[in-house]
């Protein structure tokens, strides 16, 4: 009897320790030598250490395109934890795959990539790339500048980017709708226009 009760910890134990396999960024990105990281859009944060993965718009946030470098992934793929090389800050990513509906080496491989501020922005027009780097959504951005400033819309309330409508949080309780017609923002609703 007791073989059999060591034999269901014994698996449990590899369970949990297989869940709780880190994630490695030179892996997600298939990394050459000294390649460096950045970020893929801006990412918003209150708290440096306690970032949330639906990226709520308020406080500050590190520009897209800032150069990163990975520290580690912890507590069962459950934190991404970075530094921002240009201020030399410590940040941590809550993730939260019910919010994201991915897999973590999914979400690092679409809000960190290899192309530096220059690269992201490269045919924006400069009015816009300000609007971009200020954080700011506005009537005429078109999808691409929209998740460069936002970054992409959690998948729990914009299942599809496809849709005419995306939604993000500019609060923890509070949301601000995108509503698209062909490719460009024509309608932001706050809520105090609801």
């Amino acid at each position: 009897m007791r073989k059999f009760n060591y034999f269901f910890i014994f698996m449990a134990v590899l369970t949990l320790a297989g869940c709780a396999d880190p994630v490695v960024f030179s892996e997600v990105f298939q990394l050459n030598k000294d390649q460096k990281i950045y970020t893929a859009y801006n990412l918003w944060y209150t708290d440096p250490l306690q970032m949330d993965s639906r990226n709520i718009q308020e406080g500050s946030f590190i520009p897209a395109g800032t150069e990163i470098e990975p520290l580690a992934t912890g507590r069962w793929n459950k934190e991404i934890i970075f530094k921002d090389l240009s201020t030399g800050k410590t940040h941590c990513i809550k993730y939260s795959p019910a919010w994201r509906l991915c897999s973590m080496r999914e979400f690092i491989s679409y809000t960190f990539t290899t192309k530096n501020q220059q690269e992201l922005l490269q045919n924006i027009a400069p009015a816009v790339q300000t609007r971009i780097l200020r954080g700011e959504v506005v009537p005429g951005m078109d999808q691409r500048a929209v998740l460069l400033a936002y970054g992409p819309p959690p998948a729990a309330r914009t299942p599809d980017r496809r849709n005419d409508t995306w939604i993000y949080w500019r609060a923890p309780e509070e949301n601000i709708r995108l509503i698209f017609r062909n490719d460009l923002v024509r309608t932001i609703i706050t809520p105090e226009q609801k």
